[in-house]
């Protein structure tokens, strides 16, 4: 009896990640890092290894971590710094949050342009 009481719930438990598996959203974002693959594509690996660039890097990466209201998202933006040039790139929940994150990274010392190419991300169910 207590065998099939344990593949009872064998059975239940595998059904329930099946269907849970087929709820899931897809992660596949090859569309969104198509631009990547060009010549001139700003990306985490043309990141300037200068200490300037790195202490830039580092202060607006703490200012948006450190303000209150942003969500995770935002605060896990991809941010790419060079001789005052910020590309900003990865999903926002809202537009507001986006122009907020692009304005926290102007305001921060050395920086001379943003290029603001985050996203809204769709809202899940």
């Amino acid at each position: 009896m207590r065998k099939i009481a344990v593949l009872a719930a064998l059975l239940l438990s595998l059904s329930t990640g099946i269907a849970l598996a087929k709820d899931a959203t897809k992660a596949d974002n090859s569309e969104q890092n198509k631009g990547s693959t060009q010549k001139d594509a700003v990306t985490a690996e043309k990141q300037g290894n200068r200490k300037s660039d790195v202490e830039a890097l580092a202060e607006i990466r703490k200012t948006i971590v450190g303000t209150d209201g942003l969500s995770m998202d935002a605060k896990n933006a991809k941010i790419l710094y060079s001789k005052g040039r910020v590309t900003l790139k990865g999903p926002v929940v809202s537009e507001d949050e986006k122009n907020k994150v692009e304005e926290l990274a102007k305001g921060c010392a050395g920086v001379t342009s943003v290029k603001n190419m985050l996203t809204i991300a769709p809202k899940s169910n």
